[in-house]
């Protein structure tokens, strides 16, 4: 029983701390109180806290693009122009000119 005694007289000097404090810290106090009280219930219970665990996404559905009216058909494509071996040999670096 000296254990709900100590409790009680801890209890007891929070409230005497806390009766001479700001609303927002008597607040605080108690919901640190009543999270306290929540852990203690789960273990006597002995349940887990839940573990927020993130869902799986699904992927997208890709939307079909509507045809325009406006779209120009495909047509043939232009013939390729030859490509002559000179467009692919290095340049030649040239001398500097000197300044006069």
């Amino acid at each position: 029983m000296s254990a709900l005694v100590d409790v009680q007289r801890a209890l007891n000097a929070i409230r005497s701390i806390t009766s001479e404090e700001q609303a927002a810290v008597r607040l605080e106090v108690l919901r640190l109180m009543a999270t306290m009280i929540a852990d203690e219930a789960r273990d006597i219970e002995g349940v887990k806290a839940k573990t927020a665990k993130p869902k799986p996404s699904k992927p997208l559905q890709t939307l079909q693009i509507p045809k325009s009216a406006n779209t120009p058909k495909p047509t043939q494509a232009a013939p390729t122009q030859q490509v002559s071996q000179q467009d692919f040999e290095p340049i030649k670096p040239q001398a500097p000119i000197a300044p006069k």
